[in-house]
């Protein structure tokens, strides 16, 4: 069994320290007021044994040793393909939308169909309600009610573009799975 010391973690963090990685600057002596601040590596400079790091409250780009960086977050793998993006975006979208459902209990039986009625417009005093209305309404912040609708639209618009049985793209999109 192998025996944790600092200097093997601290080796272990440096192997997770790769470009496009975030990381949390700690330890600055020179410039304390970076201490604490979170940024995305862009680029090893082995000449001066530092890493280049944007920082994302202000956008400097500071060189900073490994031992003054704290690993937080792996990098966002490369999305080389249109759908491949969107498909990234349906799913970060989907996860804020389940934890805002969560977080404001609007998965109850009566919420869901209050919701439902307000975005079909079964309502008669609300034709379109916008984020800042919706935030209001159930009381949360205005960028998550922007994500919730926002998931709303992208199902409407996938049970429109894949689902629907008359439209072209879903039969084609159907003739691929039933050959799977």
């Amino acid at each position: 069994r192998r025996i944790r010391t600092a200097a093997s973690m601290s080796e272990e963090a440096d192997k997770r320290l790769v470009i496009g990685a975030t990381a949390k600057v700690k330890g600055l002596k020179g410039a304390p007021e970076h201490n604490g601040c979170i940024g995305q590596l862009l680029e090893f400079v082995e000449e001066k044994g530092r890493w280049q790091i944007k920082l994302s409250n202000n956008g400097l780009v500071l060189g900073v040793k490994p031992a003054n960086l704290d690993f937080v977050r792996a990098p966002e793998p490369d999305v080389d393909d249109q759908d491949d993006m969107e498909g990234a975006l349906m799913q970060r979208t989907k996860r804020k939308f389940d934890r805002i459902v969560k977080k404001y209990n609007l998965f109850s039986e009566d919420k869901a169909g209050e919701i439902a009625d307000l975005l079909t417009g079964s309502d008669e005093s609300v034709s379109r309600i916008s984020s800042v209305d919706f935030a209001a309404k159930y009381g949360m912040q205005e960028e998550e009610a922007e994500t919730f609708l926002r998931w709303i639209q992208m199902g409407v618009k996938f049970k429109e573009e894949a689902i629907d049985p008359h439209n072209d793209a879903s039969q084609g999109l159907a003739e691929k799975l039933n050959k799977m």
